[in-house]
């Protein structure tokens, strides 16, 4: 992924298999996103709103007109799409750094299940704990925190011990679920990525914030931009993020 510069051949006269070596610099990447929901706006054809890319998307640049620049979207949940944006905002957001072509990998070892466990925000929960690492990063996560007792149960338990791809983010998650942790954690960044894990139905996430329906949840908000980094710069060959490796067993799981 590091060579920006497609090269291929191209025929320049009526010659038969005359050809002339041809080199564009037409591929650029999101390097940049808004700091708080970790996402950068574009625009798809005429449709009137906006739809999001995550961090390092791989576009393929098509023209300027009228103050717009054109791309088609190369991969992510809006690949093969045509969009467009301002061109000062092309300038900013779009640029050259690639993502890895590697899988990240994030573990995640299960500790103990700690009754009237107290979040950030005062709130009480029963949760199954775990420690997390990834690229030199470690933080606490909480794998569950809802469960048959609990109102408004719905068969959440935590994930099982094995091995699991993280997809790409999917869309940006309401800002009302971590929002309100930034008053709590000022260096809460990049809090409405969430990356989807490949099991079941794909409810299940990493993300950042207290509360966990089965989820991967960093309770170490202030650590979670370091996460998301660590995540999002990488592709691997099935053009996800990586791999979870859950170990260890739960003291609950049910």
């Amino acid at each position: 992924m590091a060579d920006q510069n497609w090269t291929g051949c191209g025929q320049s006269n009526s010659t038969p298999n005359s050809c002339v070596e041809i080199k564009a610099d037409i591929v650029r990447y999101t390097n940049k996103v808004d700091s708080n929901s970790g996402w950068v706006q574009v625009k798809i054809g005429n449709q009137a709103g906006t739809v999001s890319l995550p961090k390092y998307t791989k576009v393929i640049l098509l023209g300027s007109k009228s103050g717009r620049t054109y791309f088609k979207i190369s991969d992510g949940h809006h690949g093969g799409k045509t969009a467009h944006m301002a061109t000062a905002n092309a300038e900013e957001y779009l640029g050259k750094v690639a993502p890895k072509d590697t899988d990240a990998v994030m573990t995640v070892t299960y500790g103990n299940y700690v009754k009237g466990w107290k979040s950030v925000d005062g709130r009480v929960w029963n949760v199954q704990q775990a420690a997390a690492s990834i690229a030199g990063v470690t933080a606490n996560v909480v794998m569950n925190s809802v469960w048959r007792e609990d109102p408004g149960w719905d068969d959440f338990f935590p994930i099982p011990p094995g091995t699991y791809e993280i997809l790409l983010p999917d869309a940006p998650h309401a800002k009302v679920m971590t929002q309100g942790y930034v008053s709590y954690e000022p260096k809460l960044k990049m809090h409405q990525v969430w990356f989807p894990i490949k099991f079941g139905d794909n409810s299940r996430y990493i993300h950042p914030g207290n509360v966990s329906d089965g989820c991967t949840t960093v309770i170490d908000l202030a650590k979670w931009e370091a996460i998301h980094e660590a995540l999002i710069s990488h592709r691997n060959k099935s053009g996800n993020i990586g791999k979870l490796l859950v170990q260890g067993k739960p003291e609950r799981t049910n």
